[in-house]
Formats: structure tokens, sequence, C-alpha cells
């Protein structure tokens, strides 16, 4: 059996990098690796190559940036060609990124679709990830749920129970095998800083950075925490975020320290030794919650809702003052919860896609359809019960 997987941003590799692994020790499993290059510098790519020892892929689809039309474009077109040169049993997608659209080319060419990362839904339309992950879902045939909220999702979506698969999440994995590699990071000497003394940021979503009046609040409300705690905040900032920045006319508050954008092993020990993130990152939320760290997340809502329910997360949106009380809720809290992402995960998703015996497709079709109609007949008999 014939597995492709197509990664393309830097938390495809930095969560999907145990799942590659395994994939590859696999007997059975011919597993080609083919990456969008959407990120191509160094920062943003290669040293995830080099921290996490993944292999070099197998196929490079050159995609670059662009608007979102030019690169869904580039990643359906390329991926179609790589995967008609190929021709896989199985495609595998991580995430809600535009680089998870080449199942796109994989359904339309009646390849099997894996999906990592499916039912997670933050109902928030604005986003360009929530309508990315609805369309991979639906066209998805082995669903590689994080926990039963997820499940719930996609079972309320109609969506066949036979491909709903509770895996937990791969970056348990990541974090057990490299947690201890990390923490000989010499970051936070480099940075004067000491174990939970200083705040993490991360802001990079479009409905925050593209909009001043919101970045404007979330600017604010750093400033305002540094003056409430007397600790630094440390931010990696993208290139889009900075961008941003400069043509708002937008600074950063006196206080916050403002690198490049880091390689995993250093990201993780400042998420490590964190006092508490503040983020709009979905990675960065399932990391602190792994971590047993604090998280506030800026946004309006999440498609993590474990972490809501732990108490390991609070959402904020991004008005200022929310953003404070969040932060001071949040230091305030136990931090003693126990993560719900399993272990293991990459073994068990390998597995069941393994267990996979291809047949034609219009056998499984005929089976899909069955249960199709089993569920409108129980549907229709418990309507009618219900009348008489």
């Amino acid at each position: 059996m014939k597995v492709m997987s197509i990664f393309g941003i830097r938390p495809d590799w930095s969560k999907g990098c145990t799942v590659l692994d395994a994939l590859d020790r696999q007997r059975g499993i011919d597993h080609v690796i083919a990456h969008t290059g959407q990120h191509y510098s160094y920062n943003l790519d290669k040293i995830f190559f080099d921290q996490l020892g993944i292999r070099k892929p197998d196929i490079n689809l050159e995609v670059g940036s662009g608007t979102q039309g030019q690169q869904m474009a580039r990643i359906i077109e390329r991926s179609e060609e790589a995967i008609l040169k190929e021709r896989p049993d199985i495609v595998l997608v991580l995430g809600d990124s535009n680089s998870s659209l080449a199942a796109l080319a994989a359904a339309k060419l009646n390849v099997k679709v894996a999906h990592i990362e499916s039912g997670m839904r933050s109902f928030d339309w604005r986003m360009p990830e929530e309508k990315n992950k609805r369309i991979i879902d639906h066209i998805s045939w082995f669903l590689f749920a994080y926990t039963y909220f997820q499940r719930e999702n996609l079972l309320l979506e109609r969506i066949n129970y036979r491909k709903v698969f509770v895996t937990g999440n791969p970056s348990a994995d990541v974090i057990a095998k490299f947690k201890d590699q990390a923490s000989e990071s010499d970051i936070l000497e480099r940075l004067g800083l000491a174990e939970k003394d200083y705040f993490l940021v991360t802001c990079h979503r479009a409905e925050n950075v593209d909009n001043p009046q919101e970045l404007g609040k979330i600017l604010r409300a750093l400033g305002q925490v540094i003056s409430r705690y007397k600790k630094k905040i440390i931010w990696p900032l993208y290139p889009r975020t900075k961008k941003s920045m400069k043509k708002f006319g937008l600074s950063i508050p006196p206080g916050v320290k403002v690198t490049e954008p880091l390689g995993f092993m250093e990201f993780l020990a400042l998420e490590k030794n964190a006092a508490c993130a503040i983020t709009d990152s979905g990675t960065v939320q399932e990391e602190c919650c792994i971590l047993n760290v604090p998280c506030v997340t800026i946004r309006m809502s999440t498609e993590r809702p474990e972490t809501i329910e732990l108490g390991s997360n609070i959402i904020a949106g991004t008005d200022s003052k929310k953003i404070v009380q969040a932060v001071e809720s949040m230091m305030r809290a136990s931090h003693d919860w126990k993560h719900p992402y399993g272990e293991n995960v990459s073994a068990k998703m390998v597995g069941i896609m393994k267990r996979y015996r291809p047949r034609s497709f219009l056998q499984e079709m005929r089976e899909e359809i069955a249960d199709e109609r089993i569920k409108i007949h129980f549907a229709k008999s418990v309507t009618a019960s219900l009348d008489a």
C-alpha cells in the first residue's frame, strides 16, 4: 500500500513529524512525502526538518506565497500532478491550512483522504480555516479526531461513524519525544529570562492582524499586562504581523521583546517555562494544555473546547480589558490538569491506515449509501413513533 503525505507549513511538520516517521518505519507501506513549499525560509521551514529529524521530502510542489486564490489553485493543481504520478492508495493531510486542500485533488481522483485533526469546529465563519476544515472532513475517508468533542461534531454533521477514529493528538507524541531535548536549549539564557517570569505571545491569524482595530486592542492589552505584572513579554513575530503593524502605523509596547520566528526546540522551551501564553494559535492551546502552562486565547472562539473544560485555557476575545482579566484569572488558577490527548497516537493512526484494504470505489460507495439509508430509515421510524 502507498501513502502520500502532503504537508506544507510549520505546524504540519512540528505536529506531524512522528506520524511521518511511523509511516516510514511501517513495513508494508510505501510512504511518499510531498512538501507544498508554502514556507521556504530557514526559520519557517528547514529548521524544523533539522531539529525534528524529518527526512527530505520526496517531492516539492513549490507553491510559494500569494493570494488565497493563487495559493489554493497551485496547491490543488500541483497536488493533482503528484498524485497522478505516484498513484497512492491514501493521501494524508493535516489541519486546516491551505496545504490541507490537497485533499480536494485526491478526492477528485477517487483517492482516499486521511485527515489528521478532523472534527475541529470554531463556528467562526470569518476564519478561512473554518471553511477549509469543513470541506476536508466531508470528503475524507479516514477522519482522525483528537477527542470525543471532535467526534461529536462530525456525527452531528452526518458523517459516517465508520470513518471517524478518536486517536488522540500527535502533539502529545512529539512533546513526549522532544521535551527533554528542548530543555537543553539556551534560549532563556540568550533572552535574559527566568523560569515562569515572562509571558509568551503569538498572534498571526487574519481576523486579528489584518484588522487595525483588533490588532491595536491586542497591543494595548500587552502593554497593560506588562504594567500589571512587571514581567517581560516574548513575542516571536511572524512576517505577516510585522507587515500589518507597519502598514497600520502600530508600535510594539515597551517591555515586549520581539524575536524572529523560532525553531521548534526554542519555542517549546519558551512554552514550557512561561508564566502564561497569550495566543491566537490553535497549536499553542494544545501544547500549553499538554505542558500544564496556562493559556489565554485572543479570539472569539476555539475549536479546542476540551482546553476550556479542563481549565487550561480561557477565551478572552480581543478587548483589552477582557484580555487582562483573562490573564489574571489564569495566573490565579490551578495548573494541575491532565491533558486528554493520549499517547502513542502516531502508531494508532498508521495502524488504522495499514488495516485498510483497497476495494473497488463502487463497492465502498454502495456500503456508504446503505449506511445512509439505514440512518434515514431510523430517523423516519423515530418521527413516526413521536407522531403516533
